[in-house]
C-alpha cells in the first residue's frame, strides 16, 4: 500500500496577505503534489498560512489523514523559516512516528545548518523537487537508505550526508501541478475569486546581485507553449479560477516563445485576468507585441525596477536605464496595463537627499503602484556574501521579509527612513495624476484592481506602520558578528552562520 502523504504550507502570515491582498495557492507544494499522486500516493493539501489553525487543530488533521510523511515547504524564504521550524517540532512532539521532509529556497541554499538545527527533519530537498520527492518516497518505501536519491540532505542516525545534486528537470511539461489538491473557493486576489499561481518558466537569464533565484533554478527553462495553455484551460473549465499569477522571474525572457503563449492564451478566450513578472527592458523590446499581452488578458505586470539611479543599475546587473523603465511604464499605460514597479531602499546609502530624489524620480516614471522594499541580505546572494555582518540591526528572521529595514544606514536612524518611505509611498499614490485615473478610468479591470490594490494598500500601510511601533526591536550594530558558539538551534546562530558561510547545493 503506498504512502500517505501531507503537504503543509506553514502559517507565516504576511502583512499585505493578512490585511487583504488575498492568497495565492502554495505553488511549490501543488507542483511536486501532482508527480507524487500520479506516482500513486494518497497526498493532501494544508495551506496552514491560508487556514490559521491552531497546532492542535493542525495534528487532528493529519492525526485523521493517518499520514505516513509530512512534506513542508513555503514561498517566504528567510521571514517564513522560524515558523516552519516551529510547525515540524510541534507535529514531531505528537507524532514522533512521521517522517519530515522540508524543501525550499532557505532550506536548500542552508541544508546543512538547518538539519544541524533541527533534528525534528529527516530529510532536506535541495533545488526543485518535483523528480527529487517522488524518488525520495519511493526510496523510503522500501528502505531507509536514502545515498541514491540525488538533490536530498538526509539523515543516517546522527550523520548527516550531502547527496550530489540533481541536474535540472529538462522537460517540465512531464510534471503536471496537482490542481485537485487546492481548495479553491478560498483563495482570491484583487476582488477576483479563485486565484491561482501558475508557472510557465524557471529562472532567469539575468543575474542581479541581490536576488538568487536565477542561481536557485540553474538555469532559464520554461514549460511548452501548448502545455502552458492546456494548464491555463483546465483551471479556468474545471476550477472556475478568474485570475492567474504567473510565478516567473522573467516571463518574456525569449521573445518568441512569449509571442507563441500569448497568442494561444488569445485564441482560447479564456476570459482570465494574468499578471506577469517582466524587466522594462522586456516591456520596450516587446513594444508591438504590447496590443497582443492586453488581448490575451494581461492586466497587470510588475516590474523590478529597484533603482532610478542608472550607475545602480549597472552595478547590480540590471538591465533597465532609467529612461528604459519610464517607456516601459508608458506602453503599458498606453495599453491599460497596470504598472507595479519594485524599489529597493539600500542600494545606495540612503539619507534625506536619496529619498527626496527617488520620490522625484518616481513622480517622472509614473507607474501604477508602487512596491517599496528594503535590501535584505540573504547569505546566498552576492549582495549577502559582500554583506558585513556588523551593518545587521534586524536579527529578527521573522522581519527579513522585504518590507522591514534588516540593515544599518549611516545618514538615517531606523524611524527616519521608515517615515521617508512611507511619506514616499503615501505621497506617491496620492499625487492628482493617479487620483484622476482611478477616478475616470474606462478599462473595467484596471478600475477593479487598482481600487482594490488603493483599499488593500491603506489596510497595509496601517499594519505596518502598527508593526514598526509595537512589534520590532531593532539591535546594535555588530549584535550578529559577536554572537557567538552557544545553541546551534538558536535562530540568532543560524543566521549568523548564514551569513558568514558561502553554502550552496
Amino acid at each position: 500500500m503506498a504512502g500517505r502523504i501531507i503537504l503543509i504550507n506553514p502559517a507565516r502570515h504576511f502583512i499585505a496577505n493578512a490585511n487583504g491582498l488575498g492568497y495565492l495557492i502554495p505553488l511549490g507544494l501543488v507542483s511536486v503534489g501532482g508527480p507524487l499522486i500520479d506516482a500513486g500516493f494518497t497526498v493532501k493539501l494544508i495551506d496552514h498560512d491560508l487556514y490559521g489553525w491552531s497546532f492542535p487543530r493542525l495534528i487532528k488533521e493529519i492525526t485523521d489523514f493517518h499520514a505516513d510523511y509530512i512534506l513542508l515547504g513555503h514561498s517566504g524564504s528567510t521571514a517564513a523559516h522560524k515558523i516552519a521550524i516551529k510547525t515540524i517540532k510541534a507535529i514531531h512532539q505528537k507524532l514522533p512516528h512521521l517522517r519530515v521532509v522540508y524543501g525550499g529556497v532557505y532550506p536548500s541554499y542552508a541544508h546543512q545548518v538547518v538539519m544541524a538545527e533541527c533534528e525534528e527533519i529527516d530529510a532536506i530537498v535541495r533545488g526543485e523537487g518535483e523528480q527529487t520527492i517522488v524518488g525520495l518516497i519511493r526510496t523510503w518505501e522500501k528502505t531507509d537508505d536514502l545515498s541514491y536519491v540525488d538533490g536530498v540532505t538526509w539523515r543516517r542516525g546522527k550523520e548527516v550526508i550531502v547527496n550530489r545534486s540533481r541536474t535540472p528537470i529538462k522537460n517540465l511539461d512531464e510534471y503536471r501541478p496537482g490542481w485537485e489538491l487546492v481548495d479553491w473557493q478560498r483563495y482570491s486576489m484583487f476582488g477576483f475569486k479563485n486565484a491561482a499561481g501558475l508557472q510557465f518558466s524557471r529562472g532567469c537569464t539575468l543575474t542581479c546581485t541581490y536576488c538568487g533565484q536565477w542561481m536557485f533554478w540553474k538555469k532559464w527553462r520554461h514549460r511548452s507553449p501548448e502545455n502552458i495553455v492546456e494548464q491555463l484551460k483546465i483551471l479556468a473549465n474545471q476550477y472556475g479560477v478568474k485570475i492567474v499569477w504567473f510565478a516567473d522571474e522573467n516571463f518574456a525572457a525569449d521573445r518568441e516563445v512569449a509571442k507563441r503563449i500569448l497568442e494561444l492564451i488569445a485564441e482560447a478566450d479564456l476570459g482570465l485576468s494574468l499578471n506577469l513578472n517582466m524587466t522594462a527592458a522586456d516591456v520596450v523590446r516587446d513594444a508591438d507585441l504590447i496590443p497582443l499581452y492586453k488581448r490575451a488578458g494581461v492586466d497587470y505586470i510588475v516590474m523590478g525596477i529597484e533603482t532610478l539611479n542608472d550607475e545602480v543599475v549597472t552595478n547590480i546587473r540590471k538591465n533597465n536605464p532609467f529612461e528604459v523603465s519610464k517607456e516601459a511604464v508608458r506602453l503599458l499605460r498606453e495599453n491599460n496595463i497596470i504598472s507595479l514597479t519594485n524599489i529597493i531602499y539600500g542600494l545606495e546609502e540612503e539619507s534625506w537627499k536619496t529619498i527626496l530624489q527617488k520620490f522625484k524620480g518616481m513622480l517622472k516614471l509614473d507607474s501604477d503602484i508602487l512596491n517599496a522594499m528594503y535590501l535584505t541580505p540573504h547569505f546566498w546572494t552576492a549582495q549577502g556574501r559582500s554583506t558585513d555582518a556588523y551593518q545587521v540591526i534586524q536579527i529578527d528572521l521573522d522581519k527579513w521579509s522585504y518590507r522591514n529595514q534588516v540593515l544599518a544606514t549611516r545618514y538615517l536612524k531606523p524611524f527616519e527612513l521608515f517615515l521617508g518611505v512611507k511619506l514616499t509611498e503615501i505621497l506617491f499614490h496620492l499625487r492628482p495624476k493617479a487620483l484622476k485615473r482611478l477616478a475616470f478610468g474606462k478599462d473595467k479591470r484596471y478600475l477593479q484592481i487598482m481600487r482594490h490594490s488603493m483599499w488593500v494598500g491603506i489596510k497595509v500601510l496601517l499594519a505596518e506602520i502598527f508593526e514598526f511601533f509595537f512589534e520590532t526591536k531593532f539591535s546594535p550594530q555588530g549584535s550578529m558578528k559577536t554572537l557567538h558558539g552557544t545553541a546551534l538551534n538558536s535562530e540568532l546562530e543560524l543566521s549568523r552562520r548564514a551569513l558568514q558561510t558561502d553554502q550552496t547545493f
